[in-house]
């Protein structure tokens, strides 16, 4: 610290900057800390739709939002979650066989990259099986999507 004597202490570069050393040893730490938040919350996910998977909870509503921002799929025990599927077509296929069908999630695979999973949907009498590649995360409270219509 240099006191100017205009008012206040001045602060200088040195004092303000980290040194690269430390500059790098936060960037490590920072991305030390993302990685594990990252593993958590797949980890969380992973358990959300494996007990879905499990109880068999069949779907209550497949809600297209946005263009590129997914589709909300609402089971009946009022888990919604939001599915960023790519290719549109697995979207509707879905959407169709849950408004003819009692479908569930059959099958949870979890797939390299993040929050992304290989979903399987299907019917009691196995007539509809879905396949999709999405990624998946809990609808964030508050959205309009996740209000029941």
């Amino acid at each position: 610290m240099v006191n100017d004597g205009a008012g206040g202490p001045r602060v200088r570069f040195r004092d303000a900057v980290p040194v690269r050393r430390d500059r790098r040893d936060l960037r490590r730490r920072f991305r030390r800390t993302v990685r594990a938040v990252l593993g958590e919350r797949k980890a969380e996910m992973t358990a959300v739709l494996r007990r879905l998977s499990a109880d068999h909870v069949p779907l209550s509503d497949v809600i297209p939002v946005a263009r590129g921002t997914g589709t909300v799929v609402v089971f009946v025990d009022g888990t919604r979650l939001l599915l960023g599927i790519r290719c549109d077509g697995g979207t509707e296929r879905l959407a169709q066989a849950a408004s003819r069908f009692p479908v569930w999630l059959a099958d949870v695979q979890p797939c390299f990259g993040r929050r992304r999973f290989w979903l399987l949907f299907t019917s009691a009498d196995r007539a509809v099986a879905v396949t999709v590649l999405a990624s998946v995360a809990p609808v964030p409270p508050g959205s309009p999507e996740g209000r029941p219509g």
